[in-house]
């Protein structure tokens, strides 16, 4: 008497489908998700920025006249990221500030300046280079 014996499982081709599939939908996430995560990190540096132009106010409340180096602010620290922080140009009456820094790992910098007026620019937009 013969018994027969099936085999459950998958077979080769269903899981090469199976591989297929979930290869494409990485191909097709995976940047999308690379963008978000850098916008993500623009956001950082615009919010670092902004508390730089409070900080700068500070500091000009007590002193007169605005920095020319970050350290001297009080009240803010830099976070721990891909930006890094200046303060490219200050007198008594303006200042200018710069996020500079690399969000997507390419040869490209992402570059963001505040003045006194708390008005935000994005000189090199890494993202979108």
């Amino acid at each position: 008497m013969g018994h027969s014996v099936r085999h459950s499982g998958f077979t080769l081709i269903e899981l090469l489908i199976t591989i297929a599939v979930m290869s494409a939908l990485v191909v097709i996430a995976l940047p999308q998700y690379s963008r978000y995560m850098a916008r993500a990190r623009q956001q950082d540096a615009k919010a670092q920025l902004m508390a730089i132009q409070q900080a700068q106010e500070a500091y000009k409340l007590q002193y007169g006249s605005y920095t020319s180096t970050v350290s001297a602010l009080t009240g803010w620290k830099a976070t721990q990221g891909r930006y890094t922080f200046s303060i490219t140009s200050a007198a008594a009456g303006t200042f200018a500030a710069q996020a500079s820094g690399n969000v997507d790992s390419d040869a490209t910098n992402d570059v963001w300046t505040i003045d006194q007026d708390g008005a935000l620019l994005n000189t090199t937009n890494d993202i979108d280079s």
